[in-house]
């Protein structure tokens, strides 16, 4: 047997998002045997009551309460392994193949699945009737399964021992060298014993499994074909994409430094280092710096979309304390805080530690902008109050303010690029409208949600109905759940 038919791995799946699909699958693999159990039981049950109401009709149960039981043991056991490898290989690394030349992957795992389902289905059928049972076309169902999984080869494989175990069973029943867990009362002639009906049974059986791997199994390679095909012609638009994002900044970085160098001769005119200058130019000049420094934002909102659009694979995630970021923003924006005379509240459960999985970052640029936004837009002598609450999966953040608040009929367009509310408009407020599309990038780049509500629960008054912005995150970024 050679090497690469051990990996259980063909050459036209050798690809990142094949692996991606493929743990999403064992996971929904596992999510179906419970509910395969529940089927079981009721299965069971059902038996239990109708031997009641037809007293002709009986089953030996015991047996199949053994399987039921068995398969939500290993099913629990193959959950907690799924579990396990999730975390030690950071599948939340959505574009991170798992495939090495050595070693345990998640085919295997697929395969280990499989096998023990196909040997549980084997003894229930064994247990409720053998080649008698209703329950063998079961196994075209599990082939079907398998085959969206693993290789062709492997699946026509484990087929032909099916088959081979099957046989051997009915043969071994036939001659009376194993017993016969017949369905009393379900055919009025027994049918195990019947040589024409065991050949007839288990040649149409084996045609019809084989087809349905041949069948499942093209239409699997066609659509991991396809898949490939999208998923390299993805790869192909998002690196035109970073190319042009780094076009980008390569030109705007270049218009930001004459701008800088501007802003710097204008501080030195004001400052009086070339001399007094006339009073009427003073004010246009003022006018023009403002004007200047707004341009230079732009250029900076600019710069970290761009940035955001290089960074699309997300590889820097690690534990992230947010309190430290939040104490890290506040400092830097103390001064501007303090000299416009607002009020700055933070509450938290615990304010030494929160813990999330993240990428510190992007985190902090979200968060940054939307303090950055809350001073901006609060008038002096206003309100802004911090809130994280954290539940077992999930943890909030509520940044809240008494500024000029939200039209209702604009809050669902704020996160638009480039969108600016008639209310910032009329106030003269500069700003590009880029910042609010950003956060709600990264957020969404985590598996969060962000939300707007405006009055927000600090508003005084109609002149100052504040606004509040509460992001919601997953405390692990897992792209897999």
């Amino acid at each position: 047997m050679s090497k690469n038919f051990l990996k259980l791995v063909p050459e036209r799946v050798k690809f990142d998002q094949f692996w991606v699909e493929i743990r999403k699958r064992n996971r929904w693999l596992i999510l179906l045997r419970y509910c395969a159990v529940i089927l079981l039981t009721t299965l069971i049950i059902g038996i239990l009551l109708l031997q009641n109401i037809f007293p002709n009709f009986h089953i030996n149960t015991s047996p199949l309460w053994i399987i039921a039981g068995s398969i939500l043991i290993y099913n629990i056991l193959f959950h907690q392994l799924w579990l396990f490898l999730s975390k030690k290989r950071k599948w939340y690394l959505q574009k991170k193949s798992e495939f090495i030349d050595k070693g345990f992957h998640s085919l295997h795992f697929s395969l280990i699945q499989i096998c023990c389902d196909l040997t549980a289905l084997l003894l229930f059928i064994y247990y409720t009737g053998g080649v008698e049972s209703p329950l063998f076309v079961f196994f075209i169902f599990h082939i079907i399964i398998g085959s969206l999984f693993l290789p062709g080869e492997i699946i026509a494989i484990l087929v032909t021992i099916v088959l081979g175990i099957s046989i051997a069973g009915s043969v071994l029943e036939l001659n009376g060298n194993i017993p016969h867990y017949a369905i009393f009362g379900y055919l009025d002639t027994p049918l195990y014993n019947n040589k024409v009906h065991l050949i007839f049974f288990f040649g149409t059986f084996g045609i019809a499994l084989y087809l349905s791997v041949y069948l499942a199994n093209s239409i699997a390679k066609t659509l991991y074909q396809r898949e490939r095909a999208l998923t390299n012609a993805y790869e192909e638009l998002e690196n035109a994409e970073k190319t042009k994002s780094r076009y980008v900044q390569a030109v705007v970085h270049d218009l930001k430094t004459p701008i800088a160098a501007t802003l710097t001769y204008i501080d030195m005119i004001l400052e009086g280092t070339f001399g007094d200058a006339p009073r009427q130019i003073l004010r246009p000049i003022e006018r023009s710096k403002i004007r200047l420094s707004n341009a230079i934002q732009t250029i900076n909102d600019i710069l970290h979309i761009s940035q955001i659009k290089i960074e699309s694979g997300i590889e820097s995630i690690t534990k992230v304390n947010l309190i430290e970021i939040f104490d890290e923003i506040h400092r830097e924006i103390l001064f501007l805080i303090e000299n416009k005379g607002i009020t700055y509240s933070f509450i938290a459960a615990d304010e030494e530690e929160l813990i999330i999985i993240s990428d510190p970052k992007l985190l902090k640029l979200a968060i940054s902008n939307l303090l950055s936004n809350a001073y901006k837009y609060t008038e002096p002598g206003g309100k802004i109050q911090v809130k994280l609450n954290e539940t077992k999966d999930y943890l909030t953040i509520s940044i809240a303010d008494t500024g000029i608040g939200i039209p209702e009929n604009e809050q669902n367009k704020i996160f638009n690029p480039f969108y600016r509310t008639s209310l910032s408009k009329s106030k003269g407020i500069e700003g590009s409208g880029l910042g609010l599309s950003m956060v709600s990038e990264i957020v969404e780049k985590f598996n969060g949600k962000i939300d707007v509500k405006s009055p927000s629960y600090l508003s005084d008054s109609n002149v100052r109905p504040g606004t509040e912005f509460i992001i919601t995150l997953p405390k692990v970024f897992e792209l897999m759940k």
